[in-house]
């Protein structure tokens, strides 16, 4: 439905996998962007500050995590907001790959504070 994009060499040092990136809107308000994640790639903790995040899944299987929280699979049609200020990672399953929607505000207040890896075992004990 939405375009794969360029691979995500801006980013790619706080992604585990191959992630591709396509923004959706340029000088907006709202960014809104198409992210795929390719057999199992997913982002690092983070924490968003000045936002909340709207993920819309698209495709394919995930995961998002809000710290000390289950994950909750993202399968096409799931909607999950992550609070503003929240610790989260998301992406592919284990060997999966997903698409989702990624909607935030985009202002000089926001900004994204990269945190660790999530943790390979625990991550690999999401393989279904």
């Amino acid at each position: 439905m939405f375009p794969v994009g360029n691979p995500n060499v801006a980013y790619e040092k706080y992604f585990t996998g191959r992630t591709f990136l396509a923004p959706l809107t340029s000088g907006q308000s709202m960014g809104v962007a198409n992210v795929t994640f390719i057999d199992g790639a997913h982002t690092f903790w983070h924490i968003h500050h000045g936002t909340c995040q709207i993920l819309v899944a698209e495709s394919g299987s995930g995961y998002v995590q809000i710290w000390g929280q289950e994950p909750v699979e993202l399968i096409p049609g799931v909607v999950f907001t992550v609070p503003e200020g929240v610790k989260h990672w998301h992406g592919a399953a284990p060997g999966k790959m997903m698409q989702h929607l990624s909607i935030m505000q985009s202002n000089s207040e926001v900004s994204t504070e990269w945190l660790e890896p999530v943790d390979a075992k625990f991550f690999e004990s999401l393989r279904k």
